[in-house]
């Protein structure tokens, strides 16, 4: 996302992907999922060309940011998705390893929210991310950013409680003027 210029946010980290294992990875899986049945024994040597070349392209396209005030993220070669998940929305970066994912070294980290639908399952993550590379020096990385700007948010409202005290009395004064007012007129 070098490219984009985030409003008044400073870039801290720019995840990169480990491409290769990340492309590795998707083959065996999708190697071993269509060898468990009969059909997908058949259209091993059909799928596993096209997983090999269409990968990298898609990978390509992965993005994640992380800046002062949320993680930015990017994917998609043929659907393009962007989203933003600002800090303190972030309840958790979770890190999970599969068997096959530690043969490659690989973690997949997954970003959850307050409040978020979950999708059409009822329940995942927000933004799923696979093959970051030194993920959980990343997620440490997240989740210290957001802390310190959790610590920070309770001191940025105390002034916005003053000021909406200052505009309710503003408020209060202006109908009791309404109200003198149409107590002379009476």
């Amino acid at each position: 996302m070098t490219d984009v210029v985030f409003r008044n946010e400073t870039i801290i980290e720019e995840a990169e992907f480990r491409k290769k294992d990340i492309t590795t990875y998707q083959v065996l899986v999708t190697a071993i999922g269509l060898a468990a049945t009969i059909v997908g024994i058949v259209i091993v040597p059909i799928v596993i060309p096209l997983v090999m070349l269409i990968a990298p392209k898609i990978i390509d396209t992965w993005e994640c940011t992380l800046t002062n005030r949320a993680v930015h993220v990017k994917k998609g070669l043929f659907i393009k998705v962007k989203k933003t998940i600002p800090l303190e929305k972030i309840t958790d970066v979770g890190s999970v390893q599969g068997p096959i994912m530690r043969k490659f070294g690989l973690y997949s980290l997954t970003f959850e929210t307050a409040g978020q639908s979950g999708g059409a399952g009822g329940g995942g993550a927000l933004v799923k991310l696979l093959g970051i590379k030194d993920s959980e020096a990343f997620r440490d990385l997240v989740l210290d950013t957001r802390d310190a700007v959790n610590q920070k948010t309770p001191a940025s409202t105390a002034p916005a409680a003053v000021s909406e005290e200052s505009i309710m009395m503003e408020i209060r004064d202006s109908l009791l003027r309404i109200e003198q007012r149409l107590d002379d007129r009476n």
